[in-house]
């Protein structure tokens, strides 16, 4: 078995070239995933969480410690003790990841191991079948997951629950039970008892063929979510409306569940269909409430998420000399010498100014006196295809008498033009 998980190590392309950090809970799948690794000469380290949830788990934390110490490798042990926030497996879920990273940094690695196996593998794709899932989901647990920081290795994917059994049985480790496992309060348990048998029965090689549907759907998802993440790159994480139309409905469809991950808003199958027949109407501007207090605008040319609170913009006052920051998006600074490249600013003159300058955001019947004559703020945002989310964070520059000077990124003022060619100010705006 060592063998075979050593060639589904290098079939998939990972390469183990850094400690390990091997997640050990003391059951036979963890024992095995630690032994097997050990023997094929990694540089494995122990990383064991205990729960305090059950009287054995005293018992399994020394026994851990003292495998490790009979190994002779490095050990790290997390007292975790939960809290009541969140549900128990939640929050120990995050607790664990947490841990195995910090263990990753104390050793000056990235890879971590975990013994999840082909039973584990079977059991998750029929629980997103029956829950419901996107591509990725259906394919059940990755190989491999690479947030570019940390690298969570499964080198027991291409093997069964009863192949760790009687891996240990031959090398007499010692391993625990969670009697937990043999309930059926869970919906994995119940598919792990009842169904995944019969499912054997059914198909000699049932757990080959998951092997082969779970890479086959990953394969199909990560060139999917590629071509995604360069759609979303290229328009800031917004959804170019004309661009978006041309392409294939799978696409579209894992576009907008990559948006929803990137806000880390709730998903299902129900909200990504909402959302792509929502993206279907492309009569004026509308909004879908999402959850998390999100909300999904199509307006104009862009699909975009923003958030559904009402957004409240203090006015700023600004004098020569001084730099504000407004809405948290921008820096204004009322400076005799720009000082940097590649800003936008306006040539003001210092004798020609009501001081002090004001930033604001715009409010109704707000006009600009153009070069060729009045022209309300509304016009100027519906020229421009800007919608009304977008058109309340607009800096509306003015002076003391309430003339608007800039309506910044967009169009300036006859008085600033007048101003040109005596200008001894820059009003300079950076975008944080």
């Amino acid at each position: 078995m060592e063998k075979r998980i050593k060639a589904f190590l290098k079939d998939n392309n990972i390469n183990i070239n850094k400690p390990i950090v091997v997640a050990v809970s003391g059951g036979a799948d963890s024992i095995a995933l630690l032994n097997i690794l050990y023997n094929l000469k990694y540089n494995v380290i122990m990383a064991h969480v205990n729960h305090h949830m059950r009287e054995q788990s005293e018992i399994e934390e020394k026994a851990m410690i003292d495998l490790a110490k009979k190994l002779n490798i490095p050990y790290e042990i997390l007292e975790y003790h939960y809290d009541g926030n969140d549900n128990f497996h939640n929050a120990s879920h995050n607790a664990r990841y947490k841990f195995f990273r910090s263990v990753c940094d104390k050793y000056n690695t990235n890879l971590i191991a975990t013994a999840h196996h082909l039973d584990d593998q079977a059991e998750t794709i029929l629980m997103k079948i029956l829950e419901g899932s996107n591509l990725y989901g259906y394919g059940g647990i990755s190989i491999v997951n690479d947030d570019g920081n940390y690298k969570i290795i499964r080198p027991l994917l291409c093997v069964s629950k009863l192949d760790l059994y009687n891996y240990c049985n031959l090398y007499d480790l010692k391993y625990y039970e969670d009697s937990s496992n043999h309930e059926d309060h869970y919906l994995r348990n119940r598919l792990r008892h009842h169904i995944i048998p019969q499912l054997k029965n059914e198909s000699g090689d049932f757990y080959t063929k998951i092997l082969e549907y779970s890479i086959q759907l990953k394969e199909a998802f990560d060139y999917i979510r590629n071509e995604s993440k360069i759609f979303l790159d290229k328009f800031d994480n917004k959804i170019k409306l004309d661009e978006f139309s041309t392409l294939d409905k799978a696409l579209k469809k894992d576009i907008i569940s990559l948006l929803l991950e990137r806000y880390n808003i709730r998903k299902n199958n129900d909200i990504i269909y909402s959302i792509y027949n929502f993206l279907q109407d492309t009569n004026g501007t509308k909004s879908l409430i999402l959850a998390s207090n999100y909300k999904f605008i199509r307006s104009y040319d862009y699909a975009y998420i923003a958030t559904n609170e009402k957004q409240i913009i203090k006015e700023i006052t600004l004098n020569v000399g001084e730099s504000i920051i407004y809405n948290n998006k921008y820096r204004f600074t009322l400076t005799k010498n720009i000082g940097v490249n590649g800003v936008k600013y306006l040539k003001l003159c210092y004798n020609k100014l009501s001081f002090p300058i004001h930033i604001r955001p715009r409010k109704n019947g707000d006009e600009i006196e153009t070069l060729v004559g009045s022209k309300k703020l509304s016009r100027v945002f519906i020229d421009s295809k800007v919608s009304s989310e977008i058109r309340n964070g607009i800096p509306i520059v003015t002076d003391d008498n309430g003339n608007i000077l800039w309506v910044y990124d967009y169009i300036k003022s006859k008085f600033v033009f007048s101003q040109r060619d005596e200008s001894d100010l820059y009003l300079v705006c950076e975008e944080l």
